[in-house]
This record gives C-alpha cells, sequence and structure tokens, in this order.
C-alpha cells in the first residue's frame, strides 16, 4: 500500500530526513560566521538542549568545546554560554583568547573591570592638531622635568605628569612611550623606592595623598597606552612575572586585566615541562650517538647490496643497548606530548602569565615536531597565532619571528608525515585533514608578507595540496624555485608539498619527476636543505614510531605504502647535501642529523618486505648518495668510537662471505667514495671485487680510469670488464704504472689515456667510442660542460702548441659559456700560461674564473 507524502499525518519515519546534529557536534568545528550564525538562532528550548549537551561532554572536551567559542564567537554571544558553561569559565576564556575587542565589549555586557575610569580620545575638532599639541607638550615636559635620568624622584614626577594631563589621551600616551624607552617607566614598578613599593605591612611606602595621585595618574597612563597600542596587556603581564617589578601586578589589577603574576601553579608547570624537556633531550642525545655510528660503519662497510645494508643496520640496532636506547628516545617525545595533551590549558595560561614559560612552549613545539608528534604541535600553533590580539596571541608576540619561521616549516612537514601516516599513505583523506588543520592560519596576520615566489594565499596553498596528490609536481617545482623569497606561509606549505609530493612519487613511480621538482630547494642554500632534511627526518620518525609500537602490521604498512617515498626524499636530501658540500660555508648539520634515521628506517623496511611488491631499490635509492655525501664530513674521526672488530661483526652478519668481508675492512670508506661517484650499486662493485681482488686495494686508480673517459654507472661496469678482457690481473697493472692512490694536484686524465691505448686497448677503444657521444649513460643530454670535457679529451695529444691550437677551434665553433669556460679550465690546468689567459679574454671568459 503506498501513502501520500502529503497526506495530513505527514511522511513515514523512513521518509523524513535525518536531523541535523546538535550545536554542540557542529560548533567545534565551525567557522567564526557559522558559530555566531547558530547561537544567535538558538532560541530557549535548543539553548536548554544545548547546555544539558554541555554537561554530558567530558571535562576536557568540554573545555576545548568553549576554548574554541571564546576565539570566535561575539561577545553578545558569549554572554549565551553562560548558562552551558559558567559565568566564571567563560570569562576565563574570553579573557585568554578573546580579541581585545570582543574582550572590551563582553567587560561591558558583563560589568567586568575595566579599569579607573580611562578617558575617551576627545572629540574636538582639528583632532590630529590637537593630539599633536598634547605629544609635543608630553615631550617637553618629560625632558625639562628630567625624568629619563634615573633619579629617585622620577617615578613620583612620572605619576604626578600624568595625573595632571589625565584628561589629555595623547599626552599620556606619548608620556608613557618615552619613559618605557628611558626605562623609567620599569624604574617606577620597582619593589625598592619606587611609586609602588610596599613595606612589610603590604602598605606603600611611599603614603599621602600625592602619592596616592601620582599612582593613579599612572596607572591610568599606562592604560590609555594600552588601549592607543603604545603597550600591549600581554607586555604587561609579563613584565608583571617579574618580581622584582611588583608595581606592574599592582597597575594591572587596578586596570583589570587578568591572568597576572606568577603564581604556584604556573611554577610547578614550568618544573613539570623542564624535567620533562630535559629527558627528552637527553634521550635524544643517546640516540644521535648511535645514529652517528651507525652511519660512520656504514660508510666504512663499503659498497653493499640493499640486502646486506638491510642486516647490517638490523644488526646495529639490536645489538648490545642499542634497542634500549632507541625506545627510550621514542618513549620520551612520548611522554613529553601526552603531557603536553594533558596539561594544555594550564600550560597556555601560564604562557600568558609567565614570558619564561612562553619561550618553555615555543622549545616544546619544536621538540614535538622532531619526535613524531606534528599534528599536536600544528594544532598548538594555531591557537596560539589564531587571534593576534588575544591574551593568548600577545603572549607570544616577541617570538612571532620563530613562531613563522623555520619552526613553522618544520612543524609543517612533520605534521603531514603524522597525518599522511595515520592515514597509511591516502593522500585524499591525509589533505582533508591538512586542509582543516591549517583554517586557524587563514587570516593571520604576517604569515603571507613579502611573496616574491611561491604561494601568495592560503587559497593557493590549499590547491597545491591537491595538485601535488594529483601527481602534479609543477607547483612543487615554483615553490622550490621561489622559496628563498617566498613569505612564512609559502614556506610552511613547502614543507607540506614535499612530503605529499615524496609519498606521491613514491607510490606512482614519479620519483625522477619529483627530484626534478624539488631541485630548486636544493640550490636555496642553508634554508632550502633544511627544509629537505627537515622533512627526511619527519618521514622517517614515523617509521621508527612504526618500528617501536606493540602492534608489526602498523610497520608494515609503513615500510610498504611510506618507505618508498622516504627513498625518493632521501634521495633528493643526498642531492642537496652535495650542492651544500660545494659551497665554502655550507652547513649541513641539520641534514646529516637526518641520515641515521633514514639508515635504519630503510634498512628495517627492505628486510620486512624483500621482494614483496615494493621494489627494494625504490625504497633504499637514498642511501648510497647519502653515505658519499657523509664521506668528506667525518674522516678519520670515525675510529675514536668504533673498532674494527665491531664493524667485522655486522659485516659478517650481512651474510658476506669471509674473504670479501677482509677486503672491505680494508678499505671500506675508499670503495664506498668511489662507488658512489660513479654510480656503481653494491651488487655490481662486489661482483668486480670477485673478479679483481686488487680494486679493494686501489678504488681511486679505477675511479681515475673511468673519469678519464668520463665514463659511470653500467658503463664504467663495463670498462672494468674490458679491463681485465685486455690483462686478468689489470688491477695490479694498474698500480704497478700509477700507484694504489693517485697524488694531489696531478692530473691522471691524459697519462691514463696513453697507458691504455699502448696496454689495454679493448678498454682504450670502448672508453673513446663512448666519450664522443652527446649523451649519458642514462640516455639525457649531457651538459654544455661536459660536452667539453668529452670535446678536450679528444685534442690532449700533441705538443702543448698543437693543443692550444685545437682548443681556440673548439671555442670559436661553441659560443656556450659554460662550455668554452670549461674547455679553458681544463687547458689552463694542463698549462698554466698567461697564452690561455688571453685566449680566454678573446672568448669572454674573465682570468679570474680560470686562476
Amino acid at each position: 500500500m503506498s501513502v501520500n507524502p502529503n497526506s495530513p499525518y505527514g511522511p513515514l519515519p523512513h521518509q523524513r530526513p535525518a536531523p541535523p546534529p546538535p550545536p554542540v557536534e557542529t560548533l567545534a568545528e565551525a567557522t567564526a560566521d557559522e558559530a555566531n550564525r547558530t547561537v544567535e538562532a538558538m532560541d530557549a528550548r535548543a539553548s536548554e538542549q544545548f547546555r544539558t549537551d554541555v554537561e554530558a561532554l567530558p571535562a576536557g572536551h568540554r573545555q576545548e568545546l568553549l576554548n574554541g567559542l571564546a576565539s570566535k564567537l561575539d561577545a553578545q554571544n558569549l554572554t549565551k554560554m553562560h548558562d552551558a558553561f559558567g559565568a566564571q569559565a567563560v570569562g576565563d576564556a574570553v579573557e585568554l583568547r578573546g580579541s581585545a575587542a570582543v574582550r572590551s565589549e563582553y567587560r561591558d555586557l558583563t560589568g567586568g573591570e575595566a579599569g579607573p575610569g580611562l578617558p575617551g580620545d576627545p572629540d574636538l575638532p582639528g583632532r590630529n592638531q590637537v593630539e599633536a599639541s598634547q605629544i609635543q607638550r608630553a615631550q617637553q615636559d618629560f625632558e625639562s622635568k628630567g625624568i629619563g635620568n634615573g633619579g629617585l624622584p622620577a617615578p613620583y614626577l612620572l605619576g604626578t605628569l600624568a595625573a595632571d594631563h589625565r584628561t589629555e589621551p595623547a599626552y599620556l600616551g606619548e608620556l608613557v612611550r618615552l619613559a618605557d624607552e628611558a626605562g623609567a617607566l620599569d624604574g617606577a614598578m620597582g619593589v625598592n623606592a619606587s611609586l609602588y613599593s610596599r613595606g612589610p605591612d603590604g602598605q606603600y611606602t611611599l603614603a599621602g595623598a600625592d602619592a596616592d595621585r601620582a599612582r593613579d595618574g599612572l596607572a591610568l597612563a599606562v592604560g590609555v597606552a594600552v588601549e592607543r597600542g603604545v603597550l600591549s596587556e600581554g607586555q604587561l603581564r609579563h613584565r608583571a612575572a617579574d618580581e622584582g617589578l611588583a608595581g606592574w601586578a599592582d597597575v594591572a589589577g587596578r586596570l583589570g586585566i587578568a591572568n597576572v603574576g606568577r603564581t604556584d601553579a604556573t611554577r610547578t608547570v614550568a618544573e613539570e615541562l623542564q624535567s620533562l624537556q630535559d629527558a627528552h633531550d637527553e634521550a635524544k642525545s643517546e640516540a644521535d650517538k648511535l645514529d652517528e655510528e651507525l652511519n660512520t660503519f656504514l660508510l666504512r662497510a663499503g659498497p653493499l647490496t640493499d640486502g646486506q645494508q638491510a642486516k647490517f643496520i638490523e644488526a646495529f640496532r639490536t645489538a648490545d643497548d642499542h634497542a634500549a636506547v632507541y625506545a627510550a628516545e621514542a618513549e620520551a617525545g612520548q611522554a613529553l606530548a601526552d603531557h603536553v595533551t594533558e596539561n594544555r590549558d594550564a600550560l597556555l595560561e601560564a604562557a600568558v602569565r609567565d614570558p619564561a614559560i612562553a619561550s618553555q612552549v615555543v622549545d616544546t613545539l619544536g621538540r614535538l615536531a622532531d619526535s613524531g608528534h606534528g599534528e599536536l604541535a600544528l594544532d598548538l600553533l594555531g591557537e596560539i597565532q589564531g587571534v593576534p590580539d588575544s591574551a593568548l596571541g600577545e603572549a607570544f608576540a616577541a617570538h612571532a619571528d620563530t613562531l613563522q619561521g623555520e619552526l613553522f616549516e618544520r612543524i609543517s612537514s612533520a605534521a603531514a608525515v603524522e597525518i599522511v601516516a595515520r592515514h597509511d599513505g591516502d593522500l585524499q583523506a591525509a589533505i582533508a585533514d591538512l586542509k582543516e588543520a591549517y583554517q586557524p592560519f587563514k587570516d593571520v596576520k604576517g604569515l603571507f608578507d613579502g611573496v616574491k615566489g611561491g604561494i601568495g594565499s592560503f587559497r593557493e596553498g590549499i590547491e597545491m595540496m591537491d595538485a601535488v596528490a594529483a601527481g602534479d609536481f609543477d607547483v612543487l617545482k615554483k615553490l622550490g624555485d621561489g622559496f628563498a623569497d617566498s613569505s612564512p606561509f609559502s614556506r610552511a606549505m613547502s614543507g607540506v608539498g614535499v612530503v605529499l609530493g615524496a609519498v606521491k612519487a613514491g607510490q606512482s613511480g614519479q620519483s625522477g619527476d619529483y627530484l626534478e621538482a624539488v631541485q630548486g630547494f636544493a640550490s636555496a642554500g642553508e634554508s632550502g636543505l633544511n627544509l629537505l632534511a627537515g622533512a627526511t627526518k619527519h618521514l622517517a620518525d614515523a617509521g621508527r614510531l612504526a618500528q617501536h609500537g606493540d602492534d608489526a602490521i602498523r610497520f608494515a604498512t609503513f615500510a610498504s605504502r611510506l618507505a618508498p617515498g622516504l627513498g625518493v626524499l632521501a634521495s633528493a636530501t643526498s642531492a642537496a647535501i652535495n650542492v651544500q658540500k660545494a659551497a665554502e660555508d655550507g652547513n649541513v648539520g641539520y641534514a646529516l642529523a637526518a641520515v641515521g634515521d633514514v639508515f635504519g628506517v630503510l634498512g628495517s623496511a627492505v628486510a620486512l618486505v624483500p621482494g614483496a611488491g615494493t621494489a627494494a631499490g625504490a625504497i633504499v635509492s637514498g642511501i648510497g648518495a647519502v653515505i658519499s655525501a657523509i664521506g668528506g664530513f667525518i674522516g678519520d674521526s670515525i675510529d675514536k668510537h668504533q673498532t674494527r672488530e665491531e664493524l667485522r661483526s655486522y659485516l659478517k652478519s650481512t651474510g658476506m662471505d669471509a674473504d670479501t668481508v677482509e677486503l672491505m675492512l680494508g678499505s671500506g670508506e675508499a670503495q664506498n667514495n668511489v662507488a658512489a661517484e660513479l654510480g656503481v650499486s653494491g651488487t655490481q662493485w662486489q661482483q668486480m671485487l670477485a673478479d679483481d681482488p686488487g680494486l679493494a686495494y686501489a678504488p681511486y686508480i679505477f675511479k681515475e680510469v673511468a673519469d678519464a673517459y668520463g665514463l659511470r654507472g653500467e658503463q664504467a661496469v663495463e670498462l672494468f670488464a674490458k679491463l681485465r678482457d685486455d690483462h686478468p690481473d689489470a688491477m695490479l697493472e694498474l698500480m704497478k704504472e700509477f700507484g694504489e692512490k693517485p697524488m694531489a694536484g696531478v692530473d691522471y686524465g691524459p697519462l691514463v689515456r696513453d697507458f691504455l691505448e699502448s696496454e689495454f686497448p679493448a678498454a682504450h677503444g670502448y672508453g673513446r667510442d663512448l666519450e664522443v657521444s652527446d649523451t649519458r649513460p642514462d640516455g639525457t643530454p649531457k651538459s654544455d660542460a661536459e660536452q667539453a670535457e668529452d670535446d678536450y679529451a679528444g685534442i690532449r695529444e700533441g705538443t702543448l702548441s698543437e693543443i692550444h691550437g685545437k682548443a681556440e677551434a673548439l671555442l670559436e665553433a661553441n659560443d656556450s659559456h659554460e662550455y668554452r669556460l670549461r674547455v679553458l679550465e681544463l687547458l689552463y690546468a694542463d698549462n698554466r700560461s698567461d697564452a690561455v689567459l688571453e685566449l680566454g679574454i678573446m672568448y669572454g671568459v674573465h682570468p679570474d674564473e680560470l686562476r
């Protein structure tokens, strides 16, 4: 039987639309406009239901909802929250999180204290002229009374002037500004011999009607200065935390400013937080030491295969007490995060009262970001900065440069990693959470200033996430190219984009496109390197935390879905490290700090999922290059805390045969560096080593041979085979001719070519045939400089005069400055004469470029 939905009985229950969710569920995520409209529309019945729903919430959720409403609702709607939350709780939240305008209006509506009758600006014609006159008189009086000289009468004179001119706001504002700059304002607030000093009985030491009038006048002047923006309530609160300036608390009380002064509760908060920070720092320091050992052991181990690397790393991380050290670091970070979560409101309120605790909170944000808790750090940062003129925002105003600088980038990449990991690599689900997480920053002053490149608006940042997740890396390239001149928000979004792009590249096989897109960051100096290194470390942190979790499935998920992205990002970071190594003052300390975690996580990932659909080569693609990059920074210092026997035990754990272990022990670092520079894999190198063990004694000589023809990768491996075709003891013959290690400053190219042409004709012919090609081994076009090297190699026979003439012909035939510069550099290296410098001038190359 059908039922008419228009019948007087209404639709059946299953035909009725679902009721909208109650306000207690929707207000938390609503925008300010949506929240105000919702509260305005609540009638008596809805308000009563809202009160009931609020009372049913757990205490923490109830406070969280109120905190959010205090930063969204206007004053009138906040008064409607009294029944649900209690007037005292609403008032406290407004004082801490409401904007300056809302705080003022809320105080008026609720009859809150507003100070000792602050005068309004005079409503007179020619107001600017009146103010200018008042300001000028304040300057004259301040100077003539000698208030800035710091004499004992200065506080009394300052208060008296304020009282005499209590109806002149511009005068009072200027008087306070001058006194503040001269230090006289703090002088008036001191505990000894000042205007607000008190004796043991609690009475003012400077008594009498005139003194009372001066105190009232100065408090009034400070209130006017706050109204006019000369001082902020936050500055008053933080100065009041100085027990030597007790007068500030007195003045703040007269002005009705809440949350002033240290308390036993704030001292306890600071002590507990400091204890956890110290514990985290200690645990992290111990883990960092192990990471350095792991890095250097891997460097000394020689070129390993993917599987060997995994076993080596696993043996190191589980040896002796190593596992306990890594677990302790993760536990210390979790303990810090748990404490911040449980004591969030108390911490923020204490930061409002005490500048030292505000600094502690800022430091804690960085620790959270670097210990796998970036989402919590981002949420706190959004709450702190979301309403800049709230008491909370003012409390952190002195840290604006830090909060909107490199720390914002670190927190952003850490949060992106954590959210992506929580969704098991589902980028669409992660982006939905990221968009919501960044809403508090939509209108934050200063985040979008100074845009010359990258993202110029909040909307563009949101759109960037979608583009990168779809595999469009053009926007990421734009961010990298403009990174040096971009806004704070653009830099933060760069951190998010780098993470999303790495995960997408690892999932879709777009590693080449991704690496090309992020080259701009590698070229942006230390700041760009830190961005890449930070993202690398945070992605590794996610893997480490997954490893230390109780559920093995958690790390299996990371290994299969996120570790490939970590490998791609490690490759990008290692490329950036190499760029920084080339700079005289390059500082790559932060980048190197990430390397140990990368090794550990990627190695364990390979061990967990060998051949299980995730290409091991893709997962560990960054390891070889990073090993090469760190080599020059560590050197022989590794022997200070490592032993040959330890290294032997880790090499044995890889399953490597005993003979190869001994060959690696002899010159592993040199072999590793040469293999990485030539682009030869661990598998290829070990096969070459098995074919001719002499390679272990003279890896740099083989590099000179490959360099003489510009061969890399598979071509270098084939050249090695050609050498052995010509002579079964090829490395021994090369060592007889050139020694085990090339002499510094000697160009071996011509010598090697001549020797191979005479004694190794097959190898020489192979190399000579390849060097004339205009493409690299991977098929990509050679740069002008590379082509210049190939062309110059073909003319390096004959007398110096003949070579000079052939070089000039090359210069004449190619007008690329890069090409000409490289030809002349090679020519000058062979013949350091003025004739070469003069030739350079003829073809647009300055002598300073060659010397």
